[in-house]
């Protein structure tokens, strides 16, 4: 060769050789995408690693052939792989440890045949490294078709650009066993947007509506991604605590004639645990499943009672010695399905605070609290889902049947208390409401829904303008999300921040927050959310104050709105914390109704009047009550 020619012809060489290892890239399209990275497994050895595919088009598209890549590892699609319009599928390492995470089985698996029933990917599986990797699509010409990268990773492509996706921390939420998934839609779940950006992530720290989110296996996140609404003809019964709440629920306990079925953070009333056992031993089927967290001795009695009846108690918790993570940070939910045709959803546990059972004519001694109870058919049916995908111990470890350890049995000779109420709370509301009529309805829950800005709560709020009335009513509302050292503009709390808005736009704005349980010293207490609010109440018709009307605290978790000639009633379990909102297992209702909201007001108002402390930020207050609970 010309010895002027050569350096040319190594130039030459080198380029081929560096453009040979770099990726083919496809016409961008928005068609088939990327949606799910689970890279950081609970359980050791990282065998249910997934990468979630998805359709985004409205067309179906064959997959035959193309491959999920780490820039390492590549494995391949079979023959006759194909996606259906907006179909989402998982695969992972193994199906069978997949399964057990995720409760119900891939889609594919690339890293052995675990499960015969799951189609194997061929190639030399990707490992995804947890500090941070790059993930492809490609389509059957080897070119990349989709990309993103998480974590300390770069990627310089036609596919990505600028920083990688990281993961959400904040609170109680764990780094560990999230899964990275692309921010939705609200109107139908697709994606809502493709910027080859981490923008287009759910746990995008920048966007506070649709992301800053996080996603644990278990969820049933896309299932359940709508509220289920409902204007079919309907009864609903509100009833308060503590006047006559234990009245309401005792009733129908012992209504019942063939099934009861309830899921509550805990259940320690001795005397409904009583007109529980009483229907058991009358041939109705009863279970039960609580939070393993807040079973005291007395919850452990109660699961006694049941299981020495032949009624089945059962415990959500996590057991991390045998990779076994509880779904939610809470199960704080409180619902009740009865003979599957009514169904109770409130703000109260079935303990002797929101429910006394003593002579009321004298004055009592509780909580403020409520319920909704239906017969709506659309929502008990969706309610009963709801129960039976979180109570399902086939699909999923972390629900355990009670006296499976030592520790569910209550101490020896343990006999339980069956004291409760007083005499300080004169009782002013000792009748329940009763409504009959074509009601809209809707369920909310979280942490599937509850943050959604087109219905739920914060799309009830957003109605609020000038000439209406929100009186809001809580056990806490937090002065911001985020980390405890963060603050209201990096981390709003999105449900704060939206009666703020409304009194923005001319709504007249009160918030009672509880004082019983109030940590006034903290950042994000109560104290420090009316003060928040009350700096305000110069420019805005909002005002807040911290109350105790009933004697042990405001433990109800509502919103009400009179929105022109309309009433609305959010009631359920849902607080004020962003991990209440992002973490737990929460339910609450929804309902349009004036004489609804008329009831509701005159609770409010009440409890409004028993109090004027409204904190503000010129002083302190020497005053301390025990933590939230």
């Amino acid at each position: 060769m010309n010895r002027n020619l050569l350096p040319l012809f190594t130039a030459l060489v080198v380029l081929l050789v560096i453009e040979s290892a770099q990726p083919l890239y496809a016409t961008p399209s928005a068609a088939v995408l990327i949606s799910g990275v689970y890279y950081d497994p609970f359980v050791t050895g990282e065998a249910s690693e997934a990468i979630q595919v998805q359709n985004a088009s409205a067309s179906p598209v064959s997959i035959a052939n193309w491959k999920l890549s780490d820039g390492e590892g590549a494995v391949t699609f079979p023959s006759g792989a194909q996606l259906n319009a907006g179909q989402k599928i998982w695969a992972t390492k193994s199906a069978a440890t997949f399964f057990s995470e995720f409760g119900f089985l891939p889609d594919y698996e690339y890293g052995g045949n675990s499960d015969a029933s799951v189609p194997d990917m061929a190639g030399s599986a990707p490992s995804l490294t947890n500090a941070g990797d790059q993930v492809y699509l490609k389509n059957d010409a080897d070119a990349v078709v989709d990309a993103m990268v998480y974590g300390n990773a770069t990627l310089s492509a036609p596919d990505w650009n600028g920083a990688a996706v990281q993961l959400y921390d904040f609170g109680s939420a764990s780094a560990e066993g999230q899964i990275l998934y692309r921010k939705v839609q609200e109107l139908d779940g697709m994606p809502a947007l493709d910027t080859d950006t981490r923008a287009d992530w759910a746990q995008d720290t920048s966007d506070n509506v649709l992301g800053k989110k996080v996603q644990y296996p278990g969820w049933d996140l896309d299932e359940f991604f709508q509220t289920t609404k409902s204007s079919a003809q309907a009864t609903v019964k509100y009833c308060v605590a503590p006047d006559h709440l234990y009245d309401c629920v005792r009733s129908e306990i012992l209504g019942a004639t063939s099934t009861i079925s309830i899921e509550i953070y805990s259940l320690d009333n001795a005397n409904l645990v009583d007109a529980l056992t009483q229907t058991i031993e009358s041939g109705v089927e009863v279970s039960v499943l609580l939070d393993g967290s807040a079973l005291d001795d007395q919850g452990k009695w109660a699961c006694q009672q049941f299981e020495a009846r032949g009624a089945p108690c059962w415990l959500m918790s996590s057991k991390p010695q045998a990779n076994i993570h509880k779904r939610y940070d809470n199960q704080h939910g409180k619902w009740i399905v009865i003979d599957q045709t009514r169904v109770l959803i409130g703000s109260e546990n079935m303990g002797d605070d929101a429910m006394p059972a003593d002579d009321k004519s004298n004055g009592t001694l509780g909580t403020r609290g409520g319920y909704f109870i239906s017969d709506s058919a659309e929502i008990v049916v969706a309610a009963q889902m709801l129960l039976e995908r979180d109570f399902d111990p086939t699909r999923h470890a972390d629900v355990r049947r009670w006296g499976t350890n030592t520790n569910d049995f209550p101490p020896f000779g343990f006999a339980p208390n069956y004291v409760d109420g007083g005499r300080t709370y004169p009782v002013q509301f000792p009748n329940a409401l009763t409504l009959t009529g074509a009601l809209p309805i809707e369920l909310v829950q979280c942490p599937e829904n509850c943050l959604r800005t087109s219905d739920a709560l914060l799309g009830m709020v957003a109605q609020a303008d000038a000439g209406d009335t929100l009186l809001v009513e809580q056990l806490y509302e937090y002065t911001y999300w985020g980390a405890g050292s963060s603050n209201s503009v990096s981390d709003p709390n999105l449900r704060l921040e939206a009666y703020i808005a409304a009194a923005k736009r001319g709504a007249r704005v009160r918030i009672l927050l509880d004082s019983f349980y109030d940590s006034f010293g903290d950042a994000r207490s109560n104290w420090a959310t009316c003060a928040y609010i009350n700096a305000r109440s110069g420019l805005y018709d909002i005002q807040c104050r911290l109350g105790n009307p009933t004697g042990r605290g405001i433990h109800l978790k509502m919103v009400l709105l009179q929105h022109d000639a309309r009433g609305f009633v959010h009631l359920g379990s849902i607080n004020g914390s962003e991990t209440s909102n992002k973490l737990n297992r929460e339910l609450a209702t929804q309902v349009e109704s004036l004489d609804a909201f008329h009831y509701w007001a005159n609770v409010f108002n009440y409890d409004w009047s028993t109090t004027t402390f409204a904190p503000r930020r010129e002083f302190f207050p020497f005053l301390f009550r025990k933590g939230k609970p």
